[in-house]
């Protein structure tokens, strides 16, 4: 088990979109395709955190004492809810709604990979903590790829809405100077 869980997580970081902003620009053309490898990830990490909610990891503070942590469960629900979410994302590159979401589950999905790092190493379980805290970066850099798309996306739209104001400013205008003329 120990052994398949570490080359999973080798064959994981390998796999996972791992670009960095500076190597590659979302745009709503290329987001679906970058989508689709985020989400090939998803599966085999639901999976991980199915095997990590049966063993008995748990995280300690500074005397030992164990502290309260998140269900795995509840990881697995929000793994899923992040993949739905870049699927639905994926179908509409222009909803502003499912991209901020998406900036903000991939963050929590990032602070969770961080979480279940920090008890692998206070468990003694360096090589797991490894793979744990690569994930947790690779995730960072796709949340940093897709909040700068989120913020492309939103300048794009508060652009758009300044047009359509100015085009009912104009409106307003042309109807106010035709009640006039006909007064």
């Amino acid at each position: 088990m120990k052994r398949a869980l570490i080359l999973f997580f080798m064959a994981l970081v390998a796999v996972f979109p791992a670009v960095s902003p500076a190597q590659q620009k979302l745009t709503a053309t290329n987001l679906p395709d970058f989508l689709a490898r985020y989400d090939t990830n998803f599966g085999p990490m639901q999976a991980v955190f199915r095997d990590l909610a049966s063993e008995d990891m748990l995280l300690t503070d500074e005397t030992g004492q164990p502290l309260a942590r998140r269900p795995v469960q509840d990881r697995i629900q929000a793994l899923n809810n992040l993949r739905q979410t870049a699927r639905q994302l994926a179908a509409k590159p222009d909803d502003l709604v499912l991209t901020v979401t998406l900036v903000i589950r991939t963050e929590n999905l990032a602070d969770d990979l961080f979480d279940l790092a920090q008890m692998a190493y206070d468990n003694d379980r360096e090589e797991l903590g490894k793979q744990l805290s690569a994930l947790q970066v690779t995730m960072e850099e796709s949340k940093d790829l897709l909040a700068d798309y989120l913020l492309l996306l939103a300048a794009e739209k508060q652009t758009r809405l300044q047009q359509l104001e100015k085009e009912v400013d104009e409106l307003h205008q042309k109807l106010k100077q035709g009640t006039n003329k006909s007064s």
